[in-house]
């Protein structure tokens, strides 16, 4: 019997060695097949072994088993093995010489030749014309005159039959993916096998079924170098993690492991800003009730008191993967603070410099923040108080009476009730009481401002233009910035504007002009933009642009403005009242009615209207939405509801004669329903739900 040995291993120099090895055979006394050069597939994720088989010199090459399933002859002869030949086979054959192997056991096999597997060598017995039969196995080589068997075969007495089996070493292997976007090493192991092959000992048989017993022993013959030499190759530069390496050496079974692991980006945080006061924003979808008892608990501020701080950002740290890629980290975004004239900052403590009402206003990553005065009038608003106007806020004790007014930058609450009077307030009004006949206008000068709001868009779009022809023309001449004089650099800008964007100047202008108009009602960072603006483009004798760095100050001031005060932000000015009757109300926030409702009113808000009571005549519009348990009258009055064709209008209760309008479509009731939603659908149909 020939020994044979198929081994795999990392490279095929490796693989020859240990079956030199096995076989104690020097390197000239064996034959060498390659069976597998070793490779990657699978985008170099997977490994694919190197895999030879080697034996002695004097076995051919070409002597290679082949791998096949157990035919139907095969499954068959085993059961010949067990079955009297005589019974089937008929005794016309004749001995027409002697028998040179070893003569039968039995008595059946002296009339019929035969083979058996003895030792581990095959062995013949012939019988007169009979000839015994040969199936293979895949596991064992059967050669007949040097030629390798693969299907069942009848042998001659002058044939030269071997049987060789294979002994297998199967190397340990192991394959390294990245993954996470090479965060990660994962490691699959599968351990290394010894197979030792014998051949099973048979009794004399006309067709021999080779067989073959297997014993598996597993093995782990991996070296951490190994895999630290594998990880270097596929580039892993850092995050070798060698306690994991070595325990995959230690184990004898399939295995997965995390063996390098890359540094994970630390994300950082955005600037912000901690209020130490407590401070309630107007949440236009509240159900709950306004409590006016609670209404005179106003958050008031003390001088000198630290009432918020800036939370600076804090930059993340970024990460790298395991072939040294950076990995980015978002960038981090402050807020833009803006203090009011009575806030001071403190290193990053905002300290108030007056008594008062703290007043918040936040939009995106925009935030101002101040205090107002409180001016307090305990009685009532008469002929004898006159009327009443205030930088801040104005608490009324009292009632307000016919013909007067109250007015306030900040906000006005009101204890008692308003008859025939007016009130303008910026920010918010509630009233406790009823108001009868009487105008409330809470915002006004937010128009103004939208208006300021589109023009300083459309300047600050013209100013970018401008910024980006002028590098460019920087770049095409190759001048440098600081080649040029503050006048040269202005006269360079006009005559830009001259030539591409004499739309600018009447634009400009127009700005310009508005501010001053309203500069009584506006913050004073518009009436800065304003005069910068003003100064550059306008004044011939104003030398103020002394760079292009100044050049992009004014266009970032002039972004914030729009950023700060467009009308997108949902401004949080309010109006409540509890009842109205003939009056005229306008927000542009939102205007909320808490108690019996509203009759023969005109109510107008920008944002929301929220009605608890009923809607008896008169004209409610709010472009987002109008909510109210009731509209309209049993008795013929006109009730008109709109909103815009974005929003939506809900009522609980609609009497007939009621007219409704989302955008331009219009309905109107015939006849009383409830649970009314009315909203255009994806056509542009009026949907009521």
């Amino acid at each position: 019997m020939k020994k044979v040995v198929t081994v795999e291993a990392n490279t095929v120099e490796d693989a020859i060695q240990q079956a030199l090895e096995i076989l104690e055979l020097r390197r000239e006394q064996v034959n060498v097949e390659i069976l597998t050069n070793p490779a990657r597939r699978l985008m170099g994720l997977r490994k694919v072994m190197a895999e030879v088989k080697v034996a002695k010199a004097e076995y051919s090459e070409d002597k290679q088993s082949v791998a096949r399933p157990l035919s139907k002859i095969e499954e068959l002869a085993g059961l010949l093995d067990e079955i009297d030949m005589k019974a089937i086979i008929t005794s016309s054959f004749q001995p027409e010489h002697k028998v040179t192997q070893e003569p039968s056991t039995t008595e059946s096999n002296r009339q019929l030749s035969s083979a058996r597997i003895h030792n581990g060598d095959i062995q013949f017995q012939f019988v007169g014309d009979s000839l015994p039969s040969i199936i293979p196995n895949d596991r064992a080589i059967i050669t007949r005159n040097g030629e390798v068997l693969t299907e069942p075969v009848l042998i001659q007495p002058e044939d030269k039959v071997e049987v060789t089996i294979q002994d297998v070493i199967v190397a340990s292997k192991f394959t390294i993916q990245l993954m996470e976007d090479d965060m990660i090493a994962l490691l699959s192991f599968t351990p290394g096998k010894q197979i030792k092959r014998s051949l099973v000992d048979t009794i004399w048989s006309s067709r021999l079924a080779i067989r073959v017993e297997e014993t598996i022993e597993y093995t782990n013959d991996l070296q951490p170098q190994t895999i630290v030499n594998e990880l270097q190759a596929m580039g892993v530069q850092h995050g070798i993690l060698f306690p994991a390496i070595k325990k995959v050496t230690e184990v004898d079974k399939p295995y997965e492991l995390i063996v390098a692991k890359g540094i994970l980006p630390v994300m950082g945080t955005d600037g912000d800003l901690e209020v130490h006061i407590h401070y309630e924003e107007f949440d236009p979808n509240s159900e709950g009730k306004v409590d006016f008892r609670e209404m005179n608990a106003i958050t008031n501020v003390q001088e000198g008191q630290v009432i918020a701080t800036h939370i600076v950002p804090v930059p993340g740290t970024p990460g790298k993967n395991l072939l040294g890629r950076t990995i980015p980290v978002k960038p981090v975004r402050d807020i833009v603070l803006r203090p009011g004239k009575n806030i001071k900052k403190v290193q990053e403590d905002l300290v108030t410099l007056i008594s008062g009402k703290p007043v918040l206003d936040r939009r995106g990553q925009f935030v101002k923040i101040d205090v107002n005065n409180e001016f307090i009038h305990p009685g009532e608003v008469n002929l004898e108080s006159g009327n009443i106007r205030f930088e801040g806020d104005v608490r009324i004790g009292g009632n307000i009476l016919p013909s007067m007014f109250v007015g306030a930058t900040g906000g006005v609450f009101v204890i008692g009730s308003m008859t025939k009077a007016e009130i303008h307030a910026t920010k918010q009004v509630i009233v406790k009481g009823n108001v009868l006949s009487s105008t409330i206008n809470v915002g006004k000068q937010e128009a103004a401002v939208n208006e300021l709001v589109v023009l300083i868009k459309s300047v600050t779009e013209i100013l970018i233009q401008i910024k980006e022809a002028v590098n460019q023309i920087f770049i095409i001449r190759g001048r440098e910035e600081l080649e040029l004089s503050p006048s040269e650099l202005k006269r360079l800008i006009y005559l830009l504007m001259e030539k591409r964007y004499a739309q600018f100047e009447d634009l400009n202008k127009t700005f310009i002009v508005k501010v001053r108009e309203q500069n009584d009602k506006i913050d004073e960072e518009w009436l800065s933009v304003a005069n910068r603006l003003y100064a550059i483009f306008i004044n011939p004798l104003n030398e103020h642009l002394q760079s292009m760095k100044e050049f992009e100050r004014l266009i970032e001031d002039a972004y914030i403005l729009t950023q700060l005060y467009a009308k997108e932000n949902s401004p949080q000015t309010k109006l409540i009242i509890p009842y109205a009757v003939n009056s005229k109300l306008y927000s542009s926030g939102h205007i909320e009615v808490i108690s019996k409702g509203i009759y023969h009113s005109d109510l107008t808000a920008d944002e929301t209207i929220r009605i608890k009571g009923v809607c008896r005549g008169g004209e409610i519009y709010a472009r987002r939405e109008v909510a109210m348990q009731e509209a309209g009258s049993e008795n013929p009055v006109k009730t008109v509801v709109r909103t815009s064709a974005e929003g939506r209008i809900k009522i609980g209760a609609v009497y007939a004669g009621t007219e409704i309008y989302v955008g331009t479509r219009k309905y109107i009731f015939s006849k009383y329903a409830t649970n009314i939603t009315a909203q255009l659908d994806a056509e542009g149909e009026l949907d009521l739900g």
